[in-house]
């Protein structure tokens, strides 16, 4: 779904990314590849872009209002399975079958950090919130927790703007998310390999135990079965 909740985004292996209009249920935008398929889209904050994660390897940064391919990056050696905006709108994280997740600099146009943590395919990737956290899943049954600083003093200004603008009509330009503030990456051209793997902390939780919730009146919530995780 977009921010306002007015359209949806929708990929397939048919090679083509379609954008539906949930008031009159009809498809508006039609954007198609000739390469690959995309595996997973979603909507920046400000519901003005799409970015699709391909099976040919690229990410792609679309602009819906004039159906114009923006940004096309190809950073990974394998497919791409996921990508999650930084509520800012300033950031793009991947996860790909290359087992690496990698970030974007989408105000400059290019990858700034590699990072290295599962073993095997990476299939998901998605910020918290706030933008403070991310966290990402892979093939190895594992679920990363990672910590950022990206845009750290300003970010909840820009997500209040963000939110003003989800009906702002001026001519189309990732760069038109203002203000833009110092990188603390700037100077820096080539991107950064992080490897975390030996500072992770183990918290894996063999088999955990299923808990009985009975309710007992009308006024409780029936919740019958709930996983608790040690």
């Amino acid at each position: 779904f977009s921010p306002d909740g007015r359209l949806i985004v929708s990929c397939s292996e048919d090679k083509t990314i379609k954008i539906w209009d949930t008031t009159n249920k009809q498809c508006v935008n039609n954007f198609s590849d000739i390469l690959g398929f995309a595996n997973f889209v979603d909507f920046n904050p400000n519901g003005t872009c799409i970015a699709s994660a391909g099976s040919d390897h690229t990410v792609k940064i679309w602009d819906i209002r004039v159906n114009k391919l923006l940004q096309h990056y190809q950073v990974h050696s394998g497919g791409v399975n996921c990508v999650s905006f930084h509520p800012s709108g300033n950031y793009l994280i991947t996860a790909s079958s290359d087992g690496t997740l990698k970030i974007l600099d989408l105000l400059e146009g290019r990858l700034i950090y590699t990072l290295q943590g599962h073993t095997g395919p990476v299939f998901t990737v998605s910020f918290s919130k706030g933008g403070e956290l991310f966290a990402s899943g892979g093939a190895d049954a594992q679920v990363l927790l990672w910590r950022t600083n990206f845009d750290e003093l300003n970010c909840k200004d820009i997500i209040k703007r963000n939110l003003k603008r989800l009906h702002f009509d001026s001519p189309p330009h990732l760069v038109d998310i203002y203000p833009r503030t110092p990188h603390l990456h700037e100077g820096k051209i080539e991107t950064v390999e992080i490897n975390p793997k030996l500072e992770v902390i183990d918290l894996q939780s063999s088999t955990p135990p299923v808990v009985d919730v009975l309710s007992f009146d009308s006024t409780t919530y029936p919740i019958h079965q709930v996983k608790r995780m040690n």
